[in-house]
């Protein structure tokens, strides 16, 4: 499975609107990042992990000419904004978008972006078409030949969904991982954990409470995502252990 990380950001991206920190003035690549998603991809099939609020410039840099599935997270806007964009495939494809969500996210949703899911009041520039499908905790299902195991973690007070697929897990916007949790986080490749910055925060591991995750984990390899202007990418990796990286935007990785 192919895993390409669309954003790597937190909900503000980087750089930082009116921010000159080092971060935001670097000239790396690696420290410009949009808000978070990864897209996999494996046997001619595809699967989204979020819609970032940046989805549209992710897709024309990454030559994502369609979308069947998406696994939504939670509904804070730098996760979901980006499904304005999918009306797109509806209109060149004539098709529903599929997403697969919590019923809070459910709920949600379509109080959020109301004007997808009610009867349209005007004819214009087209509304985005999508099926819901609710997701129970721990439950695992094949999604267009992905297998896919919902994992709830907390972020903050929230409770919302991170993602097995395969041999792969995405956790993103996360403070907590409850005991039942870890124990589907056995015997995997690829981790992909939250790390905002490197002092605590109430609703997102810090880089050393993300390390102490993964080092409970054990997969074969992490990457952090959901990162701030506060951890600049060579530096951070530089106090990591060897099978730890800051994730970045474009990378991709065979899982």
């Amino acid at each position: 499975m192919r895993v390409t990380f669309l954003g790597t950001g937190t909900s503000n991206g980087i750089p930082l609107i009116a921010c000159d920190c080092a971060v935001c003035r670097s000239d790396d690549p690696r420290n410009k990042r949009l808000r978070s998603s990864v897209w996999l991809e494996k046997d001619g099939r595809s699967l989204l992990i979020d819609a970032s609020s940046d989805f549209r410039q992710q897709a024309l840099t990454h030559n994502i000419l369609d979308v069947d599935n998406v696994l939504i997270t939670h509904t804070h806007a730098d996760h979901v904004f980006g499904l304005d964009e999918f009306r797109r495939f509806n209109i060149k494809y004539q098709k529903r978008v599929n997403i697969y969500l919590s019923t809070e996210a459910d709920k949600e949703l379509r109080a959020t972006l109301r004007y997808m899911y009610e009867t349209p009041r005007q004819a214009g520039g087209g509304i985005t078409a999508l099926d819901n499908h609710i997701l129970q905790n721990y439950q695992e299902i094949n999604i267009g030949g992905f297998s896919v195991t919902t994992l709830p973690v907390k972020h903050g007070l929230l409770e919302i969904f991170g993602y097995r697929v395969d041999d792969f897990a995405y956790l993103t916007d996360c403070s907590e991982i409850p005991e039942k949790t870890f124990a589907y986080l056995q015997n995997l490749d690829t981790l992909v954990l939250d790390a905002l910055r490197d002092t605590p925060h109430p609703t997102h591991f810090s880089l050393a409470q993300a390390v102490t995750a993964a080092e409970r984990i054990g997969a074969r390899r992490t990457y952090f995502t959901h990162i701030a202007h506060n951890l600049e990418h060579e530096a951070a990796n530089e106090t990591l252990p060897s099978s730890m990286r800051l994730a970045h935007d474009g990378l991709a990785i065979i899982s």
